[in-house]
Parts: structure tokens; sequence; C-alpha cells
């Protein structure tokens, strides 16, 4: 049904795909796997008709694809459900389902009695009860997720591409999706099923796909593998550490720190999280983080590291447990509230979440700290131009000019202005969520440079990332969770790449 033939992608300073090749039968769960940065995601989206391949050729059916963009590959019968769906919240179920494509009365007309009609035939042959009236906003993301299957089912999809569909789901919940991905290979719809758990792979899928590096390693029937023999075709060799860290440069001190070097011995923890349950997920969590060190927080998406960073900055209240700050009570009902008292956040989108794009470097910075630039309420230009170019020198934010627009930046350039906006807040707690995601390798060394700086000024630093090779790079310690709860906490000695992807896995425990 799909070929993949030796499709490559590069990007600026990234090679995603070299020469990858895959087959796809109908009727069938064929899975992908790989660790972040193998390589899947771009895949799905050049399957998907969401960007060419730089060489290479899909074939659907015996058709090479012409053109690449999500209407035609959505013509030839080929939609992906999305982690994060892409429905429209505020629009019912049934509108939902049709969007774009609804029967009409006449030209500007929509038949609403079909639609809903239609709609409701497609969710009874899924078996799906659900009010076809309801707002999808209204929706639990088990449903969600058969309502986006639905829309599929309408544009008459013969391959559906599955990405982390578990993710948000419970063990009951899990079991319908499995019933209705067997249904629907029982009907000749193929599954392209992309998840980091493999104990479900091992349950459903017919064969498997791996991908390291943006590279094929095989493709075999599930029966012949093991769980132990993915994960270690996965890892391939272990990475090397990196040398000990450069020597801090006088400006980096001198930019953020009231801390003594003392501290970095000091064995009480500057963080500390005791028996914290959160949202859907976490249960009973501890941790530590002292001064001067950084802190690695991993696990597969859907494990509770990104609710961890949600309670430390105020966007999700705890359930039961608490945090410490220098033995202190810490509580944040909003990040304002978590700055303040010395928490800052540095979310994985910094365009979308952490930076006001169409706002300078210089701006941006300033911003999250307004009183001590202004003078009866008028913003001191000058002083705000001192800030900014302290920062951009320290931090080194490549850049013509302090007042240019964020949005201009590169991914590594706008983490560093969010790094900045930490200092200028007096930051004494760091969280990160995976900052190196989507930059090239020279950048990559550049953001493990300055974290190390910063933590030996005396900050903690909570690093959250999947990307463990990345981790081992520049951490200190390693925490692991799985299912909200910490099943590991290895110091960098220990830490051992394959040792690390196991624990994330859950691969032999019992197997």
């Amino acid at each position: 049904m799909l070929k993949v033939e030796n499709v490559s992608k590069q990007f600026p300073g990234v090679r995603a795909l070299r020469s990858v090749s895959l087959e796809v039968n109908p009727g069938r769960v064929h899975a992908l796997v790989g660790e972040n940065g193998a390589g899947k995601s771009t895949l799905v989206k050049i399957i998907s008709g969401a960007q060419p391949p730089d060489s290479g050729r899909i074939i659907f059916n015996g058709q090479v694809f012409e053109e690449y963009s999500p209407s035609y590959a959505s013509a030839y019968g080929i939609s992906v459900v999305y982690q994060r769906q892409q429905l429209v919240p505020m629009l019912s179920v049934a509108e939902n389902i049709l969007l774009g494509a609804q029967p009409r009365r006449t030209r500007f007309l929509i038949d609403r009695s079909a639609t809903y009609r239609i709609a409701g035939d497609l969710l009874n042959r899924l078996r799906v009860k659900v009010d076809l009236r309801k707002r999808v906003a209204e929706l639990t993301p088990a449903l969600q997720q058969e309502i986006a299957i639905a829309k599929a089912l309408y544009r008459q999809a013969k391959l559906i591409i599955l990405d982390e569909p578990t993710a948000a789901l419970g063990p009951k919940q899990i079991e319908r999706l499995f019933e209705l991905i067997r249904d629907l290979c029982s009907h000749g719809i193929s599954i392209l099923y992309i998840s980091h758990h493999l104990e479900e792979i091992f349950r459903l899928a017919d064969r498997i796909t791996i991908l390291r590096d943006g590279r094929l390693v095989t493709t075999q029937s599930t029966s012949d593998l093991t769980q132990s023999a993915v994960v270690n075709l996965m890892a391939g060799h272990d990475p090397q550490r990196v040398a000990e860290p450069a020597a801090i440069p006088a400006g980096m001190a001198e930019a953020n720190s009231e801390v003594p070097m003392e501290a970095l011995v000091a064995e009480e923890a500057l963080l500390e999280i005791r028996g914290l349950t959160a949202g859907p997920v976490l249960r009973n969590v501890s941790l530590s983080v002292p001064p001067g060190q950084v802190v690695g927080l991993t696990g597969i998406l859907g494990s509770g590291t990104h609710d961890i960073a949600q309670v430390l900055f105020g966007l999700m209240q705890p359930v039961s447990g608490e945090v410490l700050l220098e033995g202190t009570p810490f509580t944040a009902r909003s990040p304002q509230e978590a700055i303040a008292q010395g928490v800052f956040l540095v979310p994985e989108n910094p365009a979308r979440d952490g930076v006001v794009a169409q706002l300078s470097i210089a701006q941006n910075i300033s911003l999250v700290d307004l009183p001590s630039i202004t003078r009866f309420g008028l913003l001191q230009l000058r002083e705000e131009a001192q800030t900014a170019q302290k920062y951009v020198s320290v931090l080194r934010i490549a850049a013509p000019s302090i007042m240019r627009e964020v949005s201009k930046l590169s991914g590594g350039n706008q983490q560093k202005v969010l790094l900045a906006k930490a200092l200028q807040a007096r930051a004494r707690v760091l969280i990160l969520e995976e900052p190196t995601q989507g930059v090239d390798v020279n950048a990559k060394e550049e953001i493990h440079r300055i974290v190390r700086e910063l933590a030996a000024t005396g900050k903690a630093v909570l690093v959250i990332s999947t990307d463990i090779r990345d981790l081992l790079l520049f951490t200190d310690r390693m925490i692991v969770l799985r299912e909200g709860q910490i099943v590991d906490d290895l110091s960098a000695e220990e830490a051992d790449y394959t040792q690390v992807l196991n624990l994330t896995l859950g691969v032999g425990e019992s197997e």
C-alpha cells in the first residue's frame, strides 16, 4: 500500500533523514520507533504531505506522489491523528468530522441534517457513543481521538498514522483504542503506529521499523524481535560524555549572581519536592536539586515530567505534597508568583510560550523586571539598552542589534533571550524544557555551556528532556520518570544511555 523509497531530508545544521525506505502493507499495523531526533516526525510529515523530501519518493497504492501537501495526501487516503488533536474545540462533534467537506443544500448553504446523519453513521460504525452536538472542547482526550479517527474515515482514509495515541489515555481507554485499531485493520485499513510504549507495539504491530539518527536501522516482523532487542537497536553505541565544562567567563558571574562559590558544595537542596501528586499522572514524586547542580529529568511522553514543570511554574496546582525553596515552603498560583519567588521556566516552545516574538531583544528582557528600569512610570531606554547589551554579550546572543525582533532569531538564540530574562528576574531555580530541541549541533554545545555556567554561579538547574543522549552530555544527575513515578535517580558516573532508555520504557522488568 505505502512505499517510502530512499527518502532524505535536511534542515539547516541537521540531516533529519538519510535514504530511509519502508513499506506498509494493507490491513496491517506497522510500528515506527526510535528515540527523539531519530527522524520519525520528519518522515510522518513527508508521508502526510506536510513537507517535501529532498530526494526519494513516496508511492501510495501504486501512484507516485507528484506534489506534497496535506490536501494531496488526504485525497490519496492518508490521514494523521496527532497526539495533540487538530480539531476545532468550539465546533460540535459532527461539524469537526465533516469540516471542509460538509454536504450542501445549495452552493452557500450547508445541509445540517445530512451532516449529523453522516457523522452519526460513522460513529455507530466505530461504536462510539457521544452527543453529536456537543462541542469537542468538552470531550475527553479518548473521545477526541475517536472523533479524529472518524474524521479520517469520512475522508476515506486507507492509511491512518497514529502519533503517540495512548499518551493521554487510561488503561480502559487504551483497550478500547486497540479494539478500534483491530477493527479498522479487519476492513483493510493500514495503521502506522508511532509510540515509545514498546509493550503496546508488541501487542499490536505486525512489523516494526526502527530509526536512529535519521537512518533506517531495520524493519522486521514483531515475532522476530524482543523489547530488549528493539531498545538495543534504537540505542546503538553509548555516547561519550563531554569533557569538563569550560571555565566561567567573568561576565557570567557578574551578570547575575549573589550566591558565593561556597554554595557549590552546599549539601542543602535549593529546590526540594516532597510527595508531589498532581494532574492525571504524577504520584508521590520526591526529588531535590542542590545549588550548583544540573539535574536531568527524563521520561517518555506522558510520564509526568512536563507536569512537574507546570506545578513549579504555577500553571498546575498540586493535589498533595509540598515544594521547598531553600527549606522554605513554596507555592505559586501563577507564573508571576513563581518568578517573584525565584523560579523561572524556559518552555519547550520559546516562540509560542516564552517570548513576545514581535518585540525586540531589549524589550523582551526588560518585560520581566520593569520596575528596575522605570522612573515615575517612564521607561528608561538607556538602562534598558545597557541591561540588554550586557546579556547579549554574556550569553553570546547572535543578533545585529538589541533592537532585533526576537521572531527573526534562530531557535537557539530565542532560548538565550529567555535565559537572559531568567537572569534579569534573579531566578534561583531554572527549569528548562527540551532546551536543545530543533537547534543545530553548535547551538546545542553553546546551550550546554551556558547551562553549566549558570549552575556554577550557584543556581539549581532542572533540565526536562526526552533526549537522553543530550542530557548525558551536560547533567550531573539523571532522574527517570515512568507513569508519573520516579523509577531511578542516577549520578553522572552511573548513567548509561541504554540503561536509562530501558528505564524510561520499562523494558527488562517483566519481558
